[in-house]
């Protein structure tokens, strides 16, 4: 990786990349901190979920990221809403590839969408054959994503290690994940897993940004501004409290409570917008890639918006705007959650926060 910046804002700069219509373009400029040391090797591609990726190799090193883009490239707290029932999040299923934790489980809609990319095809050749076939197996592997981005990003990176890394549970070495501002994609068996497969992972989030709250402290949300005088609108909380009540019946359900990896990551203090002056402005404004930037003291990125077809591969998708069959890696679906008429949120879940129904 580059030596004149910290791997934290390398990172943190291919995932903004990520967002540009212009990605091989960015990746010349040498002003941001990958600077001009990073050149597009497979990718990128545009899935028919909206997500992105692409593969980059670094010259002076000889290692090679995947950066993952989400979905969404405008956030508000529907981006919250959109996501638990886009992403199955009341639907979890077994996820095998942290066989030191065979109760490891993730989102349905996290397992469809990683899974899916494994399969994402760019010069005939499938992204999950390029990650393990193609890269040399001593050559390190970072898998990083901003956002939604980010949740893919521990999923993939589990997988990708399964098939290149040691056997077993054994820490891999050449693997390595940096997510920011992402959403916990599993329960606390993948967390465990994961941390222990990956001891060079890292995880951080703005002390501001709503979206890192999904799911583990969803109901953080209700006061997460109170300190610079923003309050939670009733609206908002009714939001909060909905999905906090469908979360719980489903984590109830599985016994299988929602985590994030990396324990309590990497905490970046963020601050008030000088102009923004409502909660749903806050959140959008918390959660911007140049606002990660610029707390991990990085050059910002100069434009990052992406057009809803921006590569070509997506084009001519057959699949593009529909669901796609069930990827190789899916297994059967499980069941969806039934949640009885009557259910409240459990003490237990609620008490974690300090705040109860």
């Amino acid at each position: 990786m580059s030596t004149s910046w910290p791997d934290s804002a390398v990172m943190m700069t291919l995932s903004a990349i990520a967002y540009s219509s212009d990605i091989n373009g960015q990746l010349q400029n040498t002003s941001y901190a990958t600077a001009g040391d990073w050149s597009v090797v497979w990718g990128p591609y545009d899935d028919a979920y909206g997500n992105l990726c692409y593969v980059a190799k670094s010259a002076s090193t000889g290692n090679y990221a995947l950066a993952i883009r989400g979905s969404e490239t405008s956030v508000s707290l529907d981006t919250l809403y959109n996501w638990f029932y886009n992403l199955s999040v009341a639907t979890q299923t077994a996820w095998p590839y942290l066989p030191a934790q065979p109760q490891a489980m993730l989102s349905y809609g996290s397992y469809v969408q990683a899974s899916n990319l494994t399969t994402a095809t760019w010069n005939g050749q499938t992204l999950g054959d390029y990650l393990t076939k193609t890269i040399p197996s001593t050559a390190t592997v970072t898998v990083t994503g901003h956002s939604l981005g980010g949740n893919l990003a521990t999923v993939l990176g589990s997988w990708i290690s399964y098939q290149r890394g040691p056997s077993g549970s054994t820490p891999d070495p050449n693997t390595q994940v940096y997510t920011y501002a992402a959403p916990s994609a599993g329960n606390s068996a993948f967390a465990t897993g994961f941390n222990a497969r990956f001891p060079n992972s890292y995880r951080y989030w703005n002390s501001l940004d709503a979206i890192p709250h999904a799911w583990e402290t969803l109901l953080e949300l209700e006061w997460i501004y109170s300190g610079i005088g923003i309050p939670t609108p009733s609206w908002a909380k009714d939001t909060i409290d909905g999905l906090e009540i469908a979360l719980a019946a489903s984590e109830v359900y599985y016994n299988s409570v929602y985590t994030q990896p990396n324990g309590a990551g990497t905490e970046l203090t963020g601050s008030a917008s000088s102009s923004s002056t409502t909660f749903i402005a806050e959140v959008a404004y918390q959660h911007q890639c140049n606002i990660y930037l610029g707390l991990l003291g990085a050059p910002l990125i100069q434009t990052i918006v992406t057009p809803e077809l921006s590569m070509v591969e997506a084009v001519s998708s057959p699949y593009k705007g529909s669901y796609l069959p069930r990827p190789v890696l899916d297994k059967a679906r499980p069941g969806p959650v039934a949640v009885p008429p009557g259910t409240v949120v459990p003490v237990a879940r609620s008490s974690r926060f300090g705040a109860g129904y």
